[in-house]
């Protein structure tokens, strides 16, 4: 069999590789996977669009040795068939130089361990003149004034990633410092989300400090852990010969039991409604979120609804992971699973969405002031709960004509609900205002006291005194001061 050797113009291939497609956000999260991979517990990120922009990743993890570094510098430098270790967040061997390369022309790398202190550079100008995949070696009077260099000379060991020469990260732009300032805008966001779990302690894991210019990223939990209210729903386990998936769905609490910064804390700057569906982590790493596979649409009902999924990075190429680490969809035999469990899980979310203490089942302590009906199927309506010990109480005082005129009213009030304005506000993510609501509530339990002459317990189950149950203790507290 005759055999051609045909070598990639090196020109050619490195140009256009850097348009894969990484966004700013996605290729700064690329390089803190090697951080993260190197046992980092700090990386900081610095970018500066001043007069000579630039954008550096310092960690202290264990480094590079001058061979590694070389090796590192490789495209290619590891295959991705070959099995890893199980916190190993690469793949294609293509993250570090392809996802700088996507923003800059000049990639520096430096590298500490066991004293040594090595450096690296891809110049595309270098590729261009020469033609051939010729990486720099800086001098040392160079790479120490590169930014952050003594801080990481002052470590024990680390890598420190710089890009220069910010090309495709100020394309076309007339003000420089403007425009590299808001395409880094979303870097806290977007590595606050993907890397939620490495910066809380979780399990034998310890807690990694991730700042951009100092600052620490922004807390994101999809999962409001720290709510009491939350539902931790069963989860599954998906064995399969490459590994196991582990599935572990949760329902979020009602908008009324979310504080804004909890909002905040699991939907981020998409929300509620656009962050629903599965989280797939790859080794703890989240590589695509708020999305439900095609499996159903994204809806209102379903909005309080998180799946985390967790895969092995052995399961890359059955997700078709891509070199981004941005998208990836499940196997037919997961995908057939996890469809399964979906109308399990959005059950859950839309009763939490529906009546957050309505009377249903086993809780038949909450006496709601609005009823429910389905006349028939595929119509609903709402009617006052005549039996609220509000209303009945009110009604004990009237005659029958009296009666008669409240319950025209109440009629009144059902038909004219304004279920548009009510369902776009229930969309917007937005809590109800909170300002003075303690005082409020404390005086309606207290007026509810005085009508009903029922005990405490029995007011507080009372809608809407029922909406509010972290608010009990304080009410009690109140109420007894009294």
């Amino acid at each position: 069999m005759e055999t051609l050797e045909v070598v990639p113009d090196p020109v050619s291939l490195v140009e256009s590789m850097r348009s894969v497609g990484y966004s700013v956000e996605a290729a700064v999260a690329d390089i803190v996977d090697n951080s993260l991979s190197a046992g980092a517990s700090t990386v900081r990120i610095q970018y500066d669009a001043s007069e000579n922009p630039f954008v550096a990743i310092l960690d202290d993890g264990k480094g590079m040795a001058p061979d590694e570094l070389t090796n590192a510098m490789r495209h290619g430098s590891s295959n991705p068939v070959d099995q890893r270790g199980t916190d190993d967040l690469g793949r294609f061997g293509l993250g570090l130089k392809t996802a700088s390369l996507s923003q800059c022309r000049k990639l520096t790398v430096i590298s500490s361990k066991t004293g040594t202190i090595t450096a690296r550079r891809w110049d595309l100008d270098v590729v261009r003149e020469t033609g051939r995949w010729l990486v720099v070696v800086p001098d040392e009077l160079e790479f120490e004034k590169m930014p952050m260099f003594t801080r990481l000379r002052a470590q024990d060991s680390g890598t420190l990633v710089v890009w220069q020469d910010l090309d495709r990260l100020t394309a076309g732009a007339r003000d420089v410092q403007k425009e590299m300032t808001s395409k880094m805008a979303p870097l806290l966001e977007h590595l606050a989300l993907v890397f939620h779990r490495f910066t809380q302690k979780e399990g034998l894991h310890s807690a990694v400090s991730i700042t951009v210019n100092g600052m620490s990223l922004p807390l994101r939990d999809p999962f409001l852990a720290s709510n009491q209210f939350r539902q931790e729903l069963e989860g599954q386990t998906i064995r399969h010969d490459r590994g196991t998936v582990e599935v572990s769905p949760f329902v979020l609490p009602p908008i009324s039991r979310l504080s804004e910064e909890e909002i905040e804390t699991a939907g981020g700057r998409d929300g509620l409604r656009g962050t629903q569906g599965f989280y797939v982590y790859r080794g703890r790493r989240l590589v695509i979120w708020g999305t439900w596979f095609r499996l159903v649409p994204k809806h209102e009902f379903y909005k309080l609804t998180r799946v985390r999924v967790d895969i092995p990075n052995s399961f890359d190429d059955l997700w078709a992971l891509d070199i981004k680490k941005s998208a990836a969809y499940p196997p037919d035999a997961i995908r057939d699973r996890l469809k399964l469990l979906i109308p399990h899980f959005a059950e859950k979310s839309r009763k939490a969405i529906v009546y957050t203490g309505r009377r249903s089942g086993k809780n038949t302590e909450v006496v709601p002031l609005w009823d429910r009906f389905e006349p028939k199927h595929g119509s609903f309506s709402y009617q006052v709960n005549i039996n609220h010990p509000l209303i009945a109480k009110l009604c004990e005082s009237m005659d029958a004509d009296q009666q008669r005129h409240m319950q025209t009213v109440f009629e009144h009030l059902a038909v004219s609900l304004p279920y548009d304005q009510i369902y776009a506000d229930m969309c917007s993510d937005k809590p109800q205002d909170a300002d003075n609501q303690i005082d409020h509530l404390v005086d309606m339990a207290r007026i509810i006291l005085e009508l009903t002459g029922l005990d405490v317990a029995k007011v507080l189950g009372i809608d809407p005194l029922a909406r509010f149950p972290t608010m009990h203790e304080a009410i009690k507290v109140r109420l007894a001061d009294v």
